[in-house]
């Protein structure tokens, strides 16, 4: 330990019991917040699920992934987990011994995203991951088929906001890094990330723009700043819009103009739908290009404002 920084050993400990991998969190001591470990901790565990059952579905839509906890080892933060795979009664898996196969492929396939995470190779898109996530299914040889189907990018692209999310808690200084079983390590690059918009151009084979129509959209959340997307709602849909009527953004950032939680907005909108791969709408988004009038709430309902269990995301 130098300077109050604890630093990975050359020499690691065996993995305790059945652990087939951890999450090694290499932080600074005498940091604020020391809260962010466990958050950072959290929010990669559950990544890691996510993407075990993607990885999953390619092989078998009934293989059930479960994280199970083996131990934490003290000092740094290390937490050793094991793979348990559940499945239904199927006779396409039933003649061969097939979870030692499907955990190494969990394992392998975590290296490689690991490794498009850290953007080790910066032209390859989240199809190409796809297409290689389905290449090390088909090594397993648990189907004797050539039949694996390439994860769903929809489902990577969660998988890796999921990520970013984990790895904004740490803080410079903080190291975090996967191991496998066999002591095999690889660290996350925390000095880089992928926006959300970085992702959602990858998800994305086609665009389709529509020309502004009238629309009047109310009010949940207006962007006082001027630098944000503002939050409406288009009956029971919640959206977010950009507004780009300059004059009209001035005027209101100049109090001339109020708009309040529950007014709506009379306006001109295009909309944008981005379709994926699988020929799926997986983006939408809306731009106000002018604003026409401002409708004042004449009565205000607080669950209209604020949405309920039955709105649309």
């Amino acid at each position: 330990m130098e300077n109050g920084e604890i630093h990975l050993s050359s020499k690691q400990p065996s993995p305790p019991g059945d652990a087939d991998f951890a999450i090694y969190i290499d932080f600074k001591k005498g940091e604020p917040n020391p809260q962010r470990i466990f958050q950072a901790a959290d929010a990669m565990i559950r990544s890691f699920q996510r993407l075990d059952s993607t990885l999953c579905d390619s092989i078998d839509s009934s293989i059930k992934p479960i994280l199970v906890l083996e131990d934490i080892q003290a000092g740094s933060l290390k937490i050793w987990l094991a793979n348990k795979l559940e499945h239904a009664d199927d006779d396409a898996l039933k003649t061969l011994d097939w979870k030692p196969q499907v955990g190494k492929y969990l394992v392998k396939a975590k290296y490689a995203f690991i490794k498009w995470a850290n953007k080790s190779e910066p032209n390859k898109s989240l199809v190409d991951l796809s297409r290689e996530f389905q290449a090390i299914a088909t090594q397993t040889d648990v189907k004797h088929l050539p039949d694996y189907k390439p994860p769903s990018v929809q489902d990577l692209i969660a998988v890796a906001n999921d990520v970013e999310r984990a790895k904004s808690f740490l803080s410079t200084g903080d190291k975090m890094s996967y191991l496998s079983g066999d002591n095999e390590n690889v660290d996350f690059d925390l000095t880089l990330n992928w926006s959300p918009q970085e992702l959602s151009d990858m998800a994305t084979k086609e665009t389709i723009t529509f020309q502004p129509a009238p629309m009047i959209l109310a009010v949940k959340k207006p962007d006082y700043l001027g630098t944000s997307k503002w939050d409406f709602r288009f009956g029971k849909k919640s959206i977010s819009a950009k507004i780009e009527d300059e004059p009209w953004l001035r005027r209101f950032q100049n109090r001339e103009i109020d708009v309040r939680p529950g007014d709506a907005l009379k306006c001109m909108v295009g909309i944008e739908h981005g379709y994926g791969y699988d020929n799926e709408l997986v983006v939408e988004k809306y731009t106000i290009t002018q604003v026409t009038e401002v409708l004042a709430n004449q009565y205000v309902q607080p669950s209209s404002l604020f949405g309920d269990e039955n709105d649309e995301s």
